[in-house]
């Protein structure tokens, strides 16, 4: 891609991820903001203050990368939304960590994960993910997800109610896609497809970064970092990047989470479900607040909700909020669970 398009699909970029203008509707860009071509290169990222290890667990599938924060029970398995990476969890993780143990997971297809052709179903997912647990030897924690990783955090939920002692769904979770995009895959195909970001530069990214609100939440060349490993060198010698999410696995998950209904999924969890939106129950945000007391009509009082007023990436924006809405969910919410777990 030239340099100066890239600059013009980059204007395009809205609460916390690029799309391109007029691609999407304005409901579609509410439900699904940050999910479009978050990038990052984690050779470029500075240092986190917890004390991080970077492991590779093999599966009967896909080579899973890891990035795990030690520290104390109960542990935290940390799920990042479509297109992006682990390190989108760092600057939370650093802020629970060492009190609680946080494992943020590169998911199939994603970071420095392998990248299968096919298995991008939350069944196979959250498989990996229980091959994941298996192998660190966790014992039951609370799994969390951003995004389209909260969906999937709630299918681990359903799927292994024994390893689960609760879900948190940040900006995620809580959704039905038919009821923004129409009731069939081929009504919403086109919106939900990503723009090209193939060939842009490392620089325009950096750039686009330094007024974004994303960078409100640290240092912006540290939030740069984070954003910039969605995305690889791309061969050619030019120092131009490509996305880690190959276009025909970011559309094989669209089309997984089009087909999901997360009210009907919720009714499989059994532990306490705390969902972190990002906006106000005041204002502006309708269909989040519709969202909450549906999710709060299903789950009743196993269900627990804070919001954190920013964009759709909160975890990068607003990590301390995020991080303090976890910590009270572990601490209180999970009640006798997480008394014990200490």
């Amino acid at each position: 891609m030239p340099q100066e398009a890239a600059r013009v699909r980059l204007d395009g970029w809205q609460c916390g991820a690029p799309r391109v203008r007029g691609e999407m509707s304005p409901a579609a860009a509410a439900m699904l903001p940050g999910e479009y071509a978050s990038a990052t290169a984690r050779h470029n990222a500075p240092a986190m203050a917890s004390t991080v290890q970077e492991r590779r667990i093999p599966t009967t599938g896909p080579s899973l990368g890891v990035r795990d924060h030690l520290g104390g029970e109960p542990t935290v398995l940390a799920l990042h939304g479509l297109a992006s990476n682990a390190r989108w969890w760092d600057l939370v993780a650093e802020r629970l960590s060492p009190r609680f143990r946080v494992v943020a997971v590169d998911l199939r297809g994603h970071g420095v994960s392998d990248k299968p052709d096919g298995g991008y179903d939350f069944a196979t997912v959250v498989a990996d993910l229980r091959e994941v647990v298996a192998a660190l030897g966790l014992p039951p924690l609370v799994v969390a997800g951003h995004s389209w990783g909260a969906s999937v955090a709630l299918a681990f939920g359903a799927a292994f109610p024994d390893l689960s002692l609760g879900v948190v769904c940040v900006d995620g979770g809580a959704t039905d896609l038919k009821a923004y995009f129409g009731p069939t895959w081929e009504m919403a195909e086109q919106t939900m497809k990503p723009p090209n970001l193939a060939g842009i530069t490392a620089q325009v990214l950096r750039d686009w970064m330094d007024s974004s609100p994303l960078s409100e939440g640290s240092d912006a060349n540290v939030a740069a970092g984070i954003l910039l490993g969605n995305f690889e060198d791309d061969g050619t010698g030019t120092g131009h990047l490509r996305p880690r999410l190959a276009l025909a696995h970011h559309m094989q998950i669209a089309k997984h989470l089009f087909e999901l209904d997360g009210y009907e999924l919720m009714t499989h969890v059994r532990c306490p479900v705390l969902f972190v939106p990002a906006g106000h129950p005041d204002h502006e945000d309708a269909p989040k607040v519709r969202a909450m007391h549906r999710a709060r009509g299903v789950l009743g009082a196993r269900a627990h909700i804070t919001w954190v007023d920013g964009v759709h990436d909160i975890p990068v924006q607003r990590p301390t909020e995020v991080a303090d809405a976890i910590r009270v969910f572990l601490e209180t919410d999970l009640g006798s669970q997480a008394g014990r777990a200490r």
